[in-house]
């Protein structure tokens, strides 16, 4: 199948919606940002077509540039009736190309740890995983939670939990998990955000959309990202949840974790999505030498 490329414009935005639309149930991000993304500089959003004059758009994406020579790979999507026929293979090798091209030096995304057909893709390309958060859910009405004292737990500003998370232990290279996506330390924003910090440990509460770089939490979710020593990460979890309890617009909270921490959160009632484990992953690609 031949396809073309080009970049994207506000045009192109019904032809994005009308992709979107049948992307995980309708519940796509993409239509909520994709005005955004046509906006911003240091990036690139490219259509995929089937004809030379690139006017039936069946795919889309994204890639976009750090100062720190990390091209994002994001916002992959193939037209549903075009799926499984390689056009998502040669959508990865276009934006490889023209991340490599415009003098990256890595190439990184991220998915779901479920998502055969992204980690396929990742390792077809040579990507290697670098990071992984375990996620859990649990309705408020369902956490198993016992009011305690808490003490030695302290609010942090963005500048003083960039400062934390450089001492601490956050795996391979400087990207934080911000929920179902990661980000370098230097590009966190505080747009509502929150952290908090125990001894050893940090939790950032995201609320309504708030991620930077990918999709945020629904209306009435909470995400709540830690890292750090697994007790210490538990109080701030339990402390965390005990001031949105009282908060009727909260319904589901959501946690980004190491896997010491599971074993507890799942004694509080959090669980695995259909009970099978599922993780938000980073992939990384050099792209030096190619």
């Amino acid at each position: 199948m031949q396809l073309y490329f080009r970049e994207l414009n506000t045009n192109d935005i019904p032809a994005i919606n009308e992709i979107s639309k049948d992307i995980w149930e309708g519940d796509d991000y993409v239509p909520q940002v994709i005005q955004r993304w046509l906006q911003e500089k240091d990036c690139m959003n490219y259509g995929t077509f089937i004809d030379k004059d690139t006017k039936e758009l069946i795919g889309f994406g994204r890639v976009k540039f750090f100062p720190n020579g990390v091209a994002w790979l994001e916002g992959g999507r193939v037209r549903v009736s075009y799926q499984n026929k390689g056009v998502g293979r040669e959508q990865l090798r276009y934006a490889i190309d023209y991340a490599r091209k415009s003098g990256a030096k890595i190439a990184q995304y991220d998915t779901s740890s479920r998502n055969i057909g992204s980690l396929a893709l990742a390792k077809h390309f040579g990507f290697q995983q670098k990071k992984r958060m375990e996620v859990l859910s649990c309705k408020k009405e369902e956490v198993k939670f016992e009011k305690k004292i808490f003490s030695g737990i302290d609010n942090i500003s963005l500048k003083e939990a960039k400062q934390f998370y450089r001492k601490m232990e956050i795996g391979p290279g400087d990207e934080v998990c911000i929920g179902w996506s990661y980000v370098p330390i230097d590009y966190l924003l505080d747009k509502n955000s929150s952290w908090i910090h125990k001894n050893n440990a940090i939790l950032h509460t995201i609320k309504l959309s708030s991620a930077a770089i990918q999709e945020g939490p629904d209306e009435n979710d909470i995400w709540m990202i830690t890292y750090g020593d697994a007790k210490d990460a538990f109080d701030l979890i339990l402390y965390a949840i005990s001031n949105q309890m009282e908060q009727k617009s909260t319904e589901l909270f959501e946690i980004f974790c190491n896997s010491d921490v599971v074993k507890s959160v799942q004694d509080i009632g959090f669980s695995y999505w259909q009970n099978e484990p599922i993780g938000v992953v980073l992939v990384e690609k050099s792209l030096l030498g190619l």
